[in-house]
């Protein structure tokens, strides 16, 4: 349930639409918009104290895809993380898929950028490495589908 009433709350932060309540149609709700709030999160069902996720985030990026691309090449190798894979998807997307530790247990990441308007479009899933064989068919089908609108 927390993990539910979470992603309730973060879903209402997505910031692509001007109304002050977002209509949840798949949930049947609507729900005020927190002032300031630019991020969406969807949690699976929790497992090994870890709830595998989604996020979006919408981040101010005046550069290039490939500054975009070379800096995040940088934060990884300075974070330790190993690239699995990565690939260019056009001319504004760019997706990588990494892995390594934050500190704690082993992590899996699959992240797609989309660069718009001086905006960066961030989808992130995150898993333990050990959920990531069960968990990464629907977490990478969600991150594939973001789109930006033009």
């Amino acid at each position: 349930m927390l993990a539910f009433a979470l992603c309730l709350c973060a879903s209402a932060c997505a910031g692509g639409a001007p109304s002050a309540h977002p209509v949840f149609t798949m949930g049947g709700f609507s729900i005020q918009r927190l002032e300031g709030c630019q991020t969406l999160i969807m949690l699976l069902p929790m497992s090994d104290a870890f709830a595998p996720n989604v996020n979006v985030q919408v981040q101010p990026y005046p550069g290039t895809l490939e500054d975009y691309i070379a800096l995040s090449r940088q934060q990884c190798r300075e974070a330790g993380f190993k690239v699995v894979s990565e690939a260019r998807k056009g001319k504004s997307s760019w997706v990588i898929e990494y892995r390594g530790s934050t500190g704690g247990p082993d992590l899996h990441w699959y992240s797609r950028a989309e660069l718009r308007q001086k905006k960066a479009y961030l989808a992130t899933a995150t898993a333990l490495e050990t959920q990531w064989p069960s968990a990464s068919r629907k977490l990478k089908a969600c991150v594939d589908s973001l789109r930006v609108a033009q």
